[in-house]
């Protein structure tokens, strides 16, 4: 990933109006002594300066009640949420910042934004528990660190070998929106019984079935835009978790940044069913393995790397998909209970200005069992995409969140 930050928001309904600022800045301290990166200052594109020079902690007064504000969630307030400007990272800055903002009821609203090069939204996970359990006093076991043998540093490792050296490429022009979706547990079976009907002994994940129905209504949203035109090959990422696909298997709380971008080309791809789609977005994930782990730490990694950059396209419409589910962030709890709701990346500008971005989606758990969907689109996208039937049978459309 690029060097970019990813903002987190956690919110807690809360009847408390007593002071837990001081405790949290306490265990967030001790916290940061294993987690030190994160009390560090970014250093250039590919690294950081472990100084333990600490990170900035805001606090921001929110005159509304958050059970008000979860009534179909305010885009533009959410961004009220994030500490720090909107700005790509440069060296010097801090490599995490974190706000708090407490609403008139006693409630919170925990945003925590850091940059991606440093770490993963596991790793980012894995320290939001750990300081949870902290504050609770309930301590935590050592944290397990990936050894450098295992992925050696390259300092002649060249930039445009690298995954985020593509992403450029596929960038579009135009006014992003967020939308929200939310696909309930039983909506979901139904789509996997469905998707799994013709191959019974390779069940789907929740992910491949949200994957696959937005990733079908994106490109028919954007075949029906582009009617008429030369139509680009379209492109899909889905962010996989390397320690799950190591072998053996890195431990889950290995700290940094191990994710890699399993990719997938359609050069026709309109006509095809969700069964078909489901398919394809399994064999791509797929394609990150053990041996693939492997050769990423192996001596032939540049070798892997060409191999990757000479698949890519010269052009392309692009979808990102990263998924935060089944990593805890639904369980972290400082003492008053977990989060009712998380939110993520919004367009942190009106949506009458005209930008350079890309189409991205976040898929999180949902708290009756199903997935959340932020899907960021360029709006040319957006009319076909709301109406597509798909979309509006099986999901539901910003719904309140308690």
């Amino acid at each position: 990933m690029g060097a970019i930050y990813v903002p987190v928001t956690l919110y807690y309904l809360r009847n408390d109006n007593g002071d837990i600022i001081q405790h949290l800045k306490e265990s967030l301290s001790r916290t940061l002594v294993t987690f030190y990166p994160f009390a560090g200052i970014i250093r250039d594109a590919q690294s950081a300066d472990c100084n333990d020079q600490g990170l900035p902690f805001s606090i921001a007064k929110v005159k509304v009640r958050l059970s008000n504000f979860l009534q179909n969630p305010n885009v533009e307030l959410m961004n009220k949420f994030f500490p720090g400007d909107e700005k790509i990272p440069v060296p010097g800055d801090s490599v995490m910042l974190i706000q708090l903002n407490c609403f008139e009821c006693g409630s919170i609203a925990m945003c925590i934004k850091f940059n991606h090069v440093i770490a993963d939204m596991v790793s980012v996970s894995t320290f939001l528990q750990r300081w949870a359990a902290n504050a609770q006093g309930l301590g935590f076991s050592p944290l397990n660190r990936i050894s450098q043998s295992s992925f050696p540093q390259n300092l002649s490792l060249p930039n445009n070998l690298l995954p985020s050296s593509y992403v450029p490429n596929y960038l579009s022009t135009g006014k992003f929106v967020l939308r929200r979706y939310v696909f309930d547990a039983s909506a979901l079976s139904i789509l996997k019984a469905q998707m799994s009907s013709s191959s019974p002994s390779s069940p789907v994940s929740r992910v491949n079935v949200v994957t696959a129905v937005i990733w079908k209504c994106f490109m028919e949203a954007v075949a029906e835009e582009s009617a008429g035109k030369d139509v680009k090959p379209l492109l899909m990422t889905q962010a996989v978790n390397l320690r799950r696909k190591a072998t053996p298997p890195l431990p889950d709380d290995s700290f940094g940044n191990s994710v890699w971008p399993a990719m997938g080309l359609w050069s026709n791809p309109v006509e095809k069913e969700l069964t078909e789609l489901v398919s394809k977005v399994k064999k791509v994930i797929a394609k990150i393995d053990g041996e693939f782990v492997r050769r990423l730490g192996s001596d032939n990694m540049l070798e892997l790397l060409e191999e990757l950059r000479n698949e890519m396209p010269q052009e392309a419409t692009y979808l990102a998909f990263s998924s935060w589910a089944n990593i805890g962030l639904s369980e972290v709890d400082f003492g008053w209970g977990k989060p009712v709701w998380m939110s993520s990346f919004t367009p942190q500008y009106s949506e009458f200005e005209t930008l350079v971005g890309r189409d991205f989606v976040i898929l999180f758990d949902s708290k009756s069992g199903g997935i959340e969907a932020l899907v960021i689109l360029n709006q040319k996208y957006v009319v076909g995409f709301e109406k597509n039937h798909i979309i509006s049978k099986y999901a539901r459309f910003n719904p309140s969140v308690i």
